[in-house]
């Protein structure tokens, strides 16, 4: 046989009428008291007020329901809401058409029950209608009403969100996830017609991501079996925006009139702007400093010759494919991307599936180079390897990180996993729409891009920050042994395995301070979590900024850490240069002032010319002596 499943309205004789089950988005019981409370919380902040209630129709049945659900909850608490000087007018309005402009003219025919006097105090018109609400919200805020009277009730975050932002037109109102509801519908509706459920009271549903729903009778509703999805959602300004960055990454916004509001207040908000031209200067600072880098290296048969110098060749070249990308930040992106959030997008999907291929390739492969950078310290500093035993394994060295960076960016490729990253710069791999693996529709492209994020990049990031734990605390400990037997048979301190283990904590720290907040966004980048906690969404705009100004200059920072070594001696230099000139102008101050010399200039004032000569000659030898110092120590 069939099975009947229905969600949002169900059937009125239930299981009589062939009903399975109803999947119910909220206790709609509860809806009463969801815009008593609202009124609560909007009026009782700004010292009471009236409020009336405008529904879409007598006939609405639900509607009607809640509207008694107020009513009786007020009742019932009506200590509470006399005492916050909180009534709810007992008329109900009922627009003359059901559509935005009959809302529209019903606001402001009620807005002019308040001007002439018939509600003198009313502040308030609650509407238990999504369509309704946004209308009701525009005619006040297009009429620069918003400060004398508010709108609440049931609304759609993207329809409410002008209103809520720019005019404060509506403080607060509710509603459940559609998304979800389509969700839980769909999971219960597979479950039944294969046989996991049988439709009885009792049975769990399994829900994905949702989790598990049990199924219930409905009180009041006989023969009749409900599915409920969960709680309302309360939106304010403080999550309006998110929410409606979801519905509206979903396609919901792209044929709204306000269109080119939701563009401009995207882009503001989550700093495209910013984040389109940061990288550009930070991306362009590390090709340099990486080119400059390569460069030196190659330029000197010593250099280019040692198993070292090659590695960061390979380091550096990794850099120049990913820092590259990064200058390029948003233009490959293609232009039709969803609101064109990405300022400065200017491309097509081919190139933005090629900045992702150059840009997969170059992280992957620098991210493998510096777990090998640090397995050649290791090797040198603990194992003790002499240069001539690493090179018989240098060709791994550089044939793993080619490799594994090689096929994964071509992975990519095949699968389409290369597109604008919603929150970022640059084309990556990301899901296209954005968070389009979390809803009911096929992504276009890039379908599971998350879990490709992982396997593809941030395990191996992960594991080289694990391998750099585990070498670090080998290294030193190591370096620690051979101070100890230094300072036991010879009585010095010093040691060039501290030295060189020093270097290698530094490259693992210019390693970590660019890749240490990528892996973080994408743990908390999610539409649950930005959702369902606002502070996570606040953190993933930090975040986005933190890594357009880090994340590119990983080159620049291998560079500072290449030089710091030369830059130590000649500082040393320098050090000692000073120290040299110091003694000696000291010795000349104390010459030209001994008792030999002061009695010498009581008795002879005016001197003899070929004596002062003669000493100006003493003083220069004396002079050419001490630089003749300087330079052997310099030298040595």
């Amino acid at each position: 046989g069939s099975f009947v499943v229905t969600y949002d309205s169900p059937l009125v004789n239930g299981k009589d009428a062939g009903e399975s089950f109803h999947v119910a988005p909220v206790d709609f019981e509860k809806t009463g008291e969801v815009m008593a409370d609202m009124a609560l919380s909007i009026l009782g902040d700004n010292g009471g007020g009236d409020f009336v209630v405008m529904a879409s129709s007598r006939n609405a049945a639900n509607q009607n329901r809640w509207i008694q659900a107020l009513k009786d909850f007020i009742r019932l608490h009506n200590e509470t809401y006399t005492k916050a000087k909180i009534k709810l007018v007992e008329d109900t309005f009922y627009p003359d058409e059901d559509n935005a402009e009959g809302y529209k003219k019903k606001t402001l025919e009620i807005f002019q029950l308040k001007e002439n006097g018939t509600y003198p105090e009313l502040s308030l018109i609650m509407v238990p209608s999504t369509s309704g609400a946004a209308a009701a919200a525009t005619a006040l805020l297009d009429n620069d009403l918003c400060d004398e009277m508010k709108v609440s009730g049931l609304g759609f975050p993207p329809e409410m969100l002008r209103a809520s932002v720019e005019g404060g037109c509506v403080p607060q109102f509710a509603l459940w996830d559609n998304l979800n509801l389509g969700y839980l519908a769909y999971y219960a509706s597979h479950q039944l017609a294969t046989g996991r459920v049988e439709g009885i009271i009792g049975e769990t549903i399994s829900a994905g991501s949702l989790g598990t729903r049990q199924i219930e009778s409905r009180q009041g509703r006989k023969n009749a079996l409900w599915i409920t999805l969960g709680e309302f959602t309360t939106y304010d300004e403080s999550n309006v925006g998110t929410a409606s960055f979801i519905e509206c990454t979903r396609g919901i916004c792209d044929d709204k009139e306000d269109t080119e509001f939701f563009k401009k207040y995207f882009q503001d908000k989550y700093k495209s702007k910013a984040l389109a031209i940061i990288p550009k200067v930070t991306g362009m600072t590390s090709f340099l400093f990486s080119l400059l880098l390569a460069s030196y290296i190659l330029s000197s048969k010593k250099r280019r010759s040692s198993v070292f110098g090659r590695i960061m060749v390979g380091l550096s070249i990794s850099d120049l494919f990913s820092s590259a990308m990064m200058f390029l930040s948003t233009w490959p992106m293609r232009t039709d991307t969803w609101l064109q959030l990405h300022w400065g997008a200017a491309g097509t999907t081919e190139t933005c599936s090629a900045q992702g291929f150059f840009l997969q390739l170059g992280l992957c492969t620098a991210t493998f180079y510096q777990a090998t950078l640090l397995l050649y310290y290791f090797l040198t500093i603990v194992k003790e390897k002499r240069e001539s035993q690493i090179k018989k394994w240098e060709i791994f060295f550089h044939l793993v990180p080619c490799s594994v960076g090689l096929g994964t960016s071509i992975s990519g490729l095949v699968l389409k996993l290369y597109n604008p990253i919603s929150r970022g710069s640059v084309c990556w791999i990301s899901e296209y729409p954005a968070y389009c693996s979390q809803s009911l529709d096929a992504c276009k492209r890039g379908q599971n891009a998350t879990a490709y994020q992982w396997w593809f990049l941030y395990v191996f990031v992960c594991l080289t920050f694990l391998w750099l734990v585990i070498a670090m605390t080998t290294i030193f400990c190591k370096v620690r042994g051979v101070e100890r037997k230094a300072r036991r048979y010879s009585h010095s301190n010093s040691s060039n395995s501290h030295e060189v283990a020093m270097q290698a904590l530094f490259f693992c720290v210019a390693y970590s301070i660019p890749w240490i907040w990528a892996p973080i966004q994408a743990g908390i980048d999610t539409a649950d979590l930005i959702f369902t906690r606002p502070n996570a969404d606040d953190a993933v705009i930090a975040l986005s900024i933190v890594n357009a100004v880090l994340f590119p200059l990983q080159g620049f920072f291998n560079f500072l850490v290449y030089l710091r070594p030369r830059y130590a001696q000649v500082t040393s230099w320098l050090s000692d240069l000073r120290v040299v000139v110091a003694v000696r102008d000291f010795g000349l101050k104390m010459k030209n002032s001994s008792p030999k010399k002061q009695s010498e200039d009581v008795t002879s004032s005016e001197g003899n010319q070929t004596d002062a000569d003669a000493v100006v000659r003493e003083d220069n030898h004396e002079n050419e002596k001490v630089i003749d110092v300087a330079e052997a120590e310099a030298k040595l």
